[in-house]
């Protein structure tokens, strides 16, 4: 009977979720040419305190500061073709999240405005 109870209360305390997703870019590159430069992946961490329906982070997301890491490491401009997941561990009243990104770091391609170049002061 104490081991029924054992699982009973470690499946509860102990639960696990997990989402994934996909987005074109971080930033909106329309009309404009790029090279991919490489194939970025990284994870990031937080934890927050949840009772019952109630949940207070102990710190942010790490969402924004992932991507800018991994567009600084790579010296690109953008970051395209974006997959990412994310899941939580949940033990007891400490919830662990966790984000994860893969993507194509690109830099874009110097172009000329026609018409802009030549433009004198009179």
């Amino acid at each position: 009977m104490k081991k029924i109870i054992f699982l009973l209360i470690a499946t509860i305390q102990f639960c696990t979720t997990t989402s994934a997703g996909i987005s074109t870019s971080n930033i909106p590159i329309v009309n404009k040419k790029y090279q991919v430069i490489n194939t970025v992946s990284g994870t990031k961490g937080w934890v927050a305190l949840d009772v019952g329906i109630i949940g207070v982070p102990l710190s942010e997301p790490l969402l924004n500061q992932l991507m800018q890491e991994l567009i600084a490491q790579n010296e690109a401009d953008a970051l395209v073709n974006i997959r990412y997941w994310n899941d939580k561990m949940i033990f007891g009243f400490i919830t662990y999240h966790r984000v994860g990104i893969t993507a194509d770091a690109v830099k874009f391609e110097e172009t000329q405005i026609p018409g802009k170049t030549d433009v004198k002061k009179r």
